[in-house]
């Protein structure tokens, strides 16, 4: 969701040339928890030698430099040391699974691999061998974000349940430009696993409450800002009777706005997106962006490390059961949409009026 990179420091990792590892900041954020029909089962922690050895937690998410993945790390990092955790941020420099997978064996074969791997996928497939691979290492594989085959992990943290993301978007352009005409999505790749979970789900709904209104053609960005732009500016030309563009990628959110702003268009489009306050302010400023949800990154980072911990220490409860994460509070495992599932934070939206109130 939108970027920036902290090139000073970056240092390379395992002496693979596409990977890049930066050290970084990270999230805050609401806690949910899904519901289950199974009897909950509540875990505590164990006193002893396991639950207080100290561990590395190497999260690996989809690129180097995303800032919602570098607000994750900042969350984590908050609540590490209580946790007797470390935290290793490391990344490869483009949005590619295959590079993702490298960065991945390259933690396990490093002199020193962590105790547990937390991903955020780039597609559903690429990084699975890498993942087993770590698995056989003894590594704990857990997901957030972007999850891979269920298989492949033991928990996925999802952001939140897709059909809130996709009725809280769907329902902001209603709202504002009716109910007739079309909707632009802008994706970041095909194959990306989340994205393409709240397309489907925008689909659903709108088919369901919307007869008169069409999710249109989709244009991918490659989480670029610039190639973003371009796409959104051909998703207008393309469709006269466009309502709003939602950008549900970070750097397509000021891809957009730029591209509906050069065509003369600000205020008769809409921008309805998914990404982070801090580097949209100057559109809420100037009030170009109408809406932007998200879920606090922060807060998200600090449920991934206590994931982990408890996963390491083998006290994570099965589908059904509840966990609790420090001060975050309680959380439910699911099997729903996928095995072992968390779902994190109901939608998050920022407003001119509250964007101030969130730093990342």
């Amino acid at each position: 969701m939108s970027r920036f990179t902290a090139a000073a420091l970056r240092r390379p990792v395992y002496a693979l040339p596409v990977i890049a590892l930066a050290v970084s900041l990270a999230a805050c954020s609401n806690a949910a928890s899904s519901s289950s029909s199974s009897p909950k089962t509540t875990t505590t922690k164990p006193s002893g030698s396991l639950a207080d050895k100290p561990i590395t937690v190497a999260i690996v998410p989809k690129l180097l430099g995303l800032s919602v993945f570098e607000a994750n790390v900042q969350g984590a990092r908050e609540v590490a040391a209580s946790l007797h955790e470390t935290i290793d941020y490391t990344a490869s420099v483009d949005a590619s699974g295959p590079d993702q997978a490298a960065v991945i064996m390259g933690l396990i074969h490093s002199n020193h691999p962590p105790q547990v791997i937390a991903y955020s996928a780039n597609d559903p497939t690429s990084e699975v061998p890498a993942l087993e691979a770590a698995a056989k290492a003894g590594i704990k594989v857990i997901g957030f974000d972007s999850d891979v085959t269920a298989s492949a992990r033991l928990y996925f943290i999802q952001d939140t349940a897709y059909p809130a993301m996709a009725q809280a978007l769907i329902n902001a352009v209603v709202a504002k430009y009716g109910s007739k005409g079309t909707i632009g999505i802008l994706s970041s790749t095909p194959d990306a696993t989340i994205q393409n979970a709240w397309i489907s789900a925008m689909r659903t709904y709108v088919k369901a409450k919307f007869p008169h209104l069409k999710i249109g053609p989709i244009g991918y960005g490659q989480s670029n800002q610039a190639t973003s732009q371009t796409q959104a500016t051909n998703l207008i030309n393309s469709n006269p009777d466009l309502l709003a563009l939602i950008p549900i990628d970070g750097a397509a959110v000021p891809g957009a706005l730029a591209a509906v702003q050069a065509v003369g268009k600000a205020g008769k489009i809409g921008v309805f997106g998914i990404g982070d306050p801090n580097p949209n302010r100057k559109y809420f400023a100037n009030g170009s962006l109408t809406g932007l949800f998200l879920w606090n990154e922060v807060n998200q980072g600090k449920l991934i490390a206590y994931v982990a911990r408890d996963v390491y220490d083998g006290t994570m409860p099965s589908a059904g059961g509840t966990f609790t994460a420090g001060p975050l509070g309680t959380f439910t495992v699911s099997n729903s949409p996928a095995p072992g599932t968390i779902i994190f934070s109901k939608p998050l939206e920022f407003t001119k009026a509250n964007y101030l109130q969130y730093n990342f």
